[in-house]
């Protein structure tokens, strides 16, 4: 379940960025690679327990998925998940929930292709995760910050 450790970076994170301000944080955007197939659910929850008593405390954690994109080494041209979604479905059958890109999603070249021209030869672009967007209250006002 490495959703409880994805949240104790985001809130630790968070905690250390806001350190010093006299801010209350309300909302936390996190941008998450489809491609981790992450349990939002347990993320959630994970983020409400582990926030308490923090700058964190009344703060909501909203996900937003990022699709993943591939790019050929060998014929050059780009794609998305879904245009290997019958690769990463064999893969996901073949080994379950627990496949092996559930845990680390860089290892997609091992298990997929190039829907072009077949070569194992791809790299996947960043799928790390993100804070895109915290929304902080300072002063009786609410506002934005844009990490991204």
């Amino acid at each position: 379940m490495h959703e409880w450790s994805v949240a104790d970076a985001v809130i630790r994170t968070v905690i250390d960025w806001a350190d010093g301000k006299k801010i209350k944080v309300r909302k936390v955007v996190l941008g998450v690679p489809s491609f981790s197939f992450l349990d939002v659910e347990i993320l959630k929850e994970a983020f409400d327990m582990m926030k308490k008593d923090s700058v964190l405390d009344e703060a909501e954690l909203e996900v937003k998925f990022k699709e993943p994109k591939f790019k050929c080494k060998n014929c050059g041209k780009e794609f998305s998940l879904n245009d290997v979604k019958d690769q990463i479905d064999s893969v996901r059958s073949e080994f379950g929930e627990e496949y092996p890109m559930h845990f680390m999603p860089a290892l997609a070249p091992s298990f997929i292709k190039c829907p072009y021209c077949g070569s194992h030869d791809i790299a996947l672009e960043s799928q790390d995760m993100t804070i895109d967007e915290i929304q902080v209250e300072e002063n009786g006002t609410v506002k934005t910050v844009s990490q991204g």
